[in-house]
C-alpha cells in the first residue's frame, strides 16, 4: 500500500477511442486521475471500470497524442465542483469553472455525486408551483418538489417552453443544466430565451463536442448545485435539457465499461442512473424543495418507441407532452391537454379548480376523436354536443392555449382565465 501523501503512477497500455486502459496501482471507480503525456498537456479523467489488472479511464478531453508507456497519476480524490452563492448569474462548467474564463473565488467545493434520499426526509408536495404558463397552470397544475417530464420531439417549441418557465415561474433559485447542447445554441439560448432570469440561476453547461464523462458530470453536478441551495431553505428549480442525451452519454460509458446492452444499446446502468437523478427531486423537511423539469426527446413523435422515454413516463410525478400538430397550427406552448398529466394536481387545487380543468380536457378530448372527420367535412353537426361547442368557441378555445414566450402568466391569473373560458363553453356568458 502506497505511503500517505506518495504519488501513485499508473502507466498507459491501450488507447481506444474514447477511452483508455491503464495498469492499475490501487485505484476506485469515480477516481480523478491525470494523464501525463510525454510530450503535451496534462489530461484529467475519471475511472469508470477495470479490466482484471486494468483501470478503464475516460477522459474529460481529447486523446489525440496519448501513446501507450504515458504516465497515469491516481489523485485518490473524488471529482468535485464549486458550489456557493457567488455562482448565481454565472455560466460554469460542470466543475464550477465559469465559461467566460474570469476566476471565481468560492472556498466550497462538493463531490459530484448523488446520494439517496431516506422517503422519511421526505415531505409531502402541498404548495402549487407557479410556471408562468396558462395553461400548465389550469390544467396540469404542478407542486413545489414534483418531478415533471416535457416529451417533445423535435422543432416542436421545447426549449421555448422550458425558458418561459424558466423565467416566469416562482422558484427562488434556478438550476439550469444544458446536456449535449449545441454550442451555437448555449449563447442563444443564454441570451435570447433565459435573459433577465439569468441572475438568479446557475447554468451548468456540457455540449455536444465534449466526451460522454463530461456529460454526465454536467447532469450530476447541477443536482449537486441544486441540493445544495435546497438544504438552505430555496425553493429550486432544476431545469435540464435533455434528459435523453444524458442517457445517450451514459450507454457509451457503459459499453466502454464492458456493459452489457440491452433494447437499443443501453446499458442497465443508464436506467439505474435516470431514475437516481429525477428521484433527487422533491420537497424536503426542514429544508427547501427541487422542482424538477426535464425535457425528454421522442423519436418519431411517439413516446411507446423510445426506451428511455418510455421508462421515464413511470418516473415522473407526470408528463408534459408537447404536440407538432398544435406547433403546425401556430399554438405555442404546444401543450397537449389531452395527452399530458400531472399526477399531483387532484391533491393540490379546489374541486372547482379540477372540475373545471376536467370538463375542459373532456370537450377537447371529444373533439380529437372526431377531429379528422370535422377537417374533411364529414362530421355533421348535432351528433355530439361536446364536439358542437368545440366547433362553436375554436377561436376562444385556441386563444387561452396561446401564449406569448415574452409573457408570464401567474397561477392566480390562469384561474381567471380557465374560468371565464369554462363559463364560455358552458353557455354562461
Amino acid at each position: 500500500m502506497p505511503l500517505k501523501g506518495a504519488k501513485v503512477y499508473g502507466k498507459v497500455v491501450k488507447v481506444s477511442g474514447i477511452y483508455l486502459e491503464a495498469y492499475n496501482p490501487g485505484s476506485a471507480t469515480g477516481d480523478l486521475v491525470e494523464i501525463i503525456p510525454s510530450d503535451g498537456v496534462h489530461l484529467r479523467g475519471e475511472v469508470i471500470g477495470f479490466n482484471e489488472d486494468r483501470c478503464i479511464v475516460m477522459p474529460y478531453g481529447s486523446l489525440e497524442g496519448i501513446k501507450p508507456g504515458d504516465r497515469v497519476l491516481i489523485r485518490r480524490e473524488r471529482v468535485s465542483t464549486l458550489v456557493g452563492e457567488e455562482l448565481l448569474g454565472k455560466v460554469v462548467d460542470p466543475f464550477g469553472n465559469p465559461l467566460d474564463g474570469n476566476r471565481l473565488y468560492v472556498a466550497r467545493t462538493s463531490p459530484i455525486e448523488i446520494t439517496s434520499i431516506n422517503p422519511l426526509e421526505r415531505d409531502r408536495i402541498k404548495e402549487i408551483f407557479d410556471t408562468g404558463v396558462r395553461s400548465i397552470n389550469a390544467l396540469l397544475t404542478l407542486g413545489r418538489g414534483q418531478k415533471v417530464g416535457i416529451f417533445a420531439g423535435a422543432g416542436v417549441g421545447k426549449s421555448t417552453l422550458l425558458g418561459m418557465i424558466t423565467n416566469y415561474s416562482d422558484a427562488d433559485v434556478v438550476v439550469l443544466a444544458l446536456i449535449g447542447e449545441r454550442g451555437r445554441e448555449v449563447r442563444e439560448f443564454i441570451e435570447d430565451v433565459l435573459g433577465e432570469g439569468l441572475e438568479r440561476s446557475v447554468v451548468v453547461v456540457s455540449t455536444a463536442d465534449q466526451p460522454p464523462v463530461v456529460k454526465v458530470k454536467g447532469a450530476l453536478s447541477a443536482i449537486v448545485h441544486a441540493r445544495y441551495f435546497a438544504q438552505k431553505g430555496k425553493n429550486v428549480l432544476l431545469v435540464m435539457d435533455s434528459i435523453t442525451r444524458l442517457a445517450m452519454a451514459q450507454r457509451e460509458i457503459g459499453l466502454a465499461a464492458g456493459e452489457p446492452p440491452t433494447l437499443k444499446g443501453y446499458t442497465p446502468s443508464v436506467f439505474h442512473m435516470m431514475t437516481k437523478i429525477v428521484e433527487s427531486c422533491g420537497n424536503f423537511v426542514g429544508s427547501g424543495s427541487i422542482t424538477g423539469i426535464f425535457s425528454v426527446l421522442v423519436e418519431g413523435d411517439d413516446i411507446t418507441l423510445d426506451p428511455i422515454a418510455d421508462s421515464l413516463v413511470g418516473v415522473f410525478d407526470g408528463h408534459i407532452i408537447l404536440s407538432r400538430k398544435r406547433a403546425n397550427a401556430g399554438l405555442f406552448p404546444a401543450v397537449d391537454p389531452v395527452k399530458s398529466l400531472s399526477r399531483l394536481m387532484p391533491k393540490l387545487v379546489t374541486e372547482e379548480h379540477l372540475k373545471m380543468a376536467m370538463y375542459v380536457r373532456e370537450l377537447l378530448s371529444s373533439y380529437e376523436a372526431m377531429e379528422d372527420l370535422v377537417n374533411l367535412g364529414l362530421y355533421r353537426e348535432g351528433s355530439n354536443p361536446a364536439v358542437d361547442k368545440v366547433i362553436k368557441h375554436k377561436e376562444v378555445i385556441d386563444s387561452f392555449f396561446r401564449q406569448s414566450y415574452k409573457e408570464g402568466i401567474s397561477f392566480e391569473q390562469s384561474l381567471r382565465d380557465l374560468e371565464n373560458l369554462y363559463r364560455t363553453l358552458k353557455g354562461e356568458r
